[in-house]
């Protein structure tokens, strides 16, 4: 994913910097398995994992201590699971982040059961340790 969120951004400054004719580019052989809710600052959670289409997304700015009374919401992606706690409902993390985002089984950033780290400008789906097991995520 973070080739292709690099390869997007070169292409619209590519496009800005040159002029001449157009013509149209071949199609990728893979579609994008991702429609992005997330701009460059922001981390999303969603609802699903990549296998089920991701589904409703959370947009998180900032470290959340803990993820109960924060909810799902409709995306790009669909809104399968929209209006469900963020707490304990997570499959998959969208980084748009340079820095690492860690999530945590636990309240209040505690790795003690379990925690997995998504790098900078990555899409992963959470562990089998994490998913639907999350309860709260910073930038480490």
């Amino acid at each position: 994913m973070r080739i292709r969120k690099l390869i997007a951004a070169t292409a619209v400054a590519g496009g800005v910097l040159t002029a001449g004719p157009l013509t149209a580019a071949p199609a990728s052989a893979a579609p994008a398995s991702i429609d992005y809710d997330c701009a460059t600052g922001e981390v999303c959670l969603y609802y699903n994992s990549e296998a089920y289409g991701y589904g409703a997304v959370y947009v998180q700015y900032d470290k959340v201590p803990n993820y109960q009374y924060r909810y799902f919401s409709s995306g790009r992606n669909g809104g399968s699971g929209a209006g469900v706690e963020v707490k304990n409902h997570a499959a998959a993390v969208d980084s748009w982040i340079s820095s690492t985002f860690r999530v945590y089984y636990n309240s209040n950033y505690n790795c003690n059961v379990a925690c997995q780290d998504i790098p900078g400008y990555y899409t992963l789906d959470l562990n089998s340790r994490l998913k639907n097991n999350n309860a709260s995520g910073q930038n480490i």
